[in-house]
């Protein structure tokens, strides 16, 4: 009997018979690949879930904020940062926010009323802030509002938390007395977390402290600057800092909060190590699976083989066929299981009230990498099966 010739469209169409003519086992075949790319990606997507909301935390307790102030000279004098420094340092690259925590004359204090004696100071100070300063240090509001354009060339006042507590103020629209006059509270701030300076604190807007209580002449202005980097930058922009902040000085101090960035980049490095060996354990065991449902839904159609050998089909288009169906179970079965997958991490992310993180390559990659395993796997069978003798082949089924 001669061979009979298919066009390409004929080999489509006679790949999607078997899918189509028997859904419960093309169904079945495809939840084995399913599975397999589900694990894969819900185990990617839960550790970077779970890496993105560590760093987040670190980040929020300062990981990624560094100081920025005077340093001392040769003559164990302060060497004032010039009034060009917030802006050098904002031109750094992944450098996110700058903010500038002015200095104000000595004497000046913050008390609860005009009767307190001045040397009853309670540990607090004052400085000048730009709107910025909230922002940098990713400080948050408890009460009131933080300074804008308007309020920062007006006679109020901000309060750290714990300068607001040793007040006794719980609430704004009271007045505090700086310096030898009045100042209406406007805004109350949560505590900064690490940044302790600013907890024990009460805030001039930069504009009004420039104008009305810092002397003319007075140009050491800036006590401290704090730079908000790029959450993988903090070392790299360390490096450069001090010298973007004075470039004519090399006496200028760089600081970090604490040792977080060292463990930021520490944990980094360990978590991402640890998702690409969760990844890759997950691809492995869905691989196998993959391969094992292609192998054995081709080799249970032998009979079939046989008898579209002995009708005249060639070797090429039996293999053709059963690879174009392993391709279409596996596609189903990839998309379906990057779609569980995903579901897997979204949900209970959702649900705790954290932002869920599905890598993109592991949402594209995992259906194409279910092609390629379900291309693997049914091509040996099928060429295997197609080079058999149609006798054989029927014997066999």
């Amino acid at each position: 009997m001669s061979a009979v010739r298919l066009s390409f469209a004929d080999q489509v169409r006679t790949a999607l018979i078997g899918p189509r003519s028997r859904p419960l086992r093309t169904v079945l075949s495809a939840l084995g690949v399913a599975v397999g790319i589900a694990a894969l990606t819900a185990i990617s997507g839960i550790a970077a879930t779970n890496r993105a909301q560590l760093l987040a935390e670190l980040d929020g307790l300062g990981a990624n904020l560094l100081v920025v102030s005077p340093g001392y000279g040769p003559d164990n004098q302060l060497v004032p940062l010039p009034e060009t420094a917030p802006g050098m340092l904002e031109r750094l690259d992944d450098v996110e926010e700058v903010g500038v925590l002015g200095k104000l004359p000595d004497d000046v204090h913050v008390y609860r009323t005009d009767l307190v004696p001045p040397g009853q100071t309670n540990g607090l100070t004052v400085y000048s802030a730009d709107p910025g300063l909230l922002s940098a240090i990713e400080g948050s509001i408890a009460a009131g509002e933080w300074f804008d354009e308007a309020t920062r060339g007006l006679p109020v006042t901000v309060l750290g938390s714990g300068a607001a507590s040793r007040l006794g103020v719980s609430e704004v629209g009271v007045r505090v007395w700086i310096g030898g006059a009045w100042y209406s509270v406007v805004g109350i701030l949560d505590s900064a977390g690490l940044a302790e300076q600013i907890d024990s604190a009460a805030f001039l807007g930069d504009r009004w402290a420039n104008e009305h209580v810092v002397p003319a002449d007075e140009t050491d202005r800036i006590d401290s600057l704090y730079v908000r980097s790029a959450p993988d930058a903090a070392s790299s922009v360390r490096d450069v800092a001090g010298r973007a902040a004075n470039p004519l000085s090399p006496y200028v101090q760089v600081s970090k909060l604490s040792d977080l960035a060292g463990a930021r980049e520490a944990t980094s490095d360990s978590l991402s190590g640890l998702a690409v060996g969760l990844a890759a354990i997950a691809l492995f065991v869905g691989g196998i699976g993959i391969a094992n449902t292609m192998v054995v839904a081709v080799l249970e159609r032998r009979g079939e083989i046989g008898l579209r050998r002995a009708l005249g089909a060639r070797s090429g288009q039996i293999a053709a066929q059963f690879v174009g169906e392993a391709i279409t179970i596996a596609g189903i079965g990839g998309v379906a299981g990057a779609a569980a997958g995903a579901a897997v991490v979204a949900v209970p992310a959702l649900l705790g009230g954290h932002s869920p993180v599905i890598p993109v390559e592991v949402v594209v990659g995992g259906p194409v990498i279910a092609l390629l395993v379900g291309i693997v796997a049914g091509l040996y069978p099928a060429v295997s099966a197609s080079r058999l003798s149609p006798t054989i082949a029927l014997r066999a089924a």
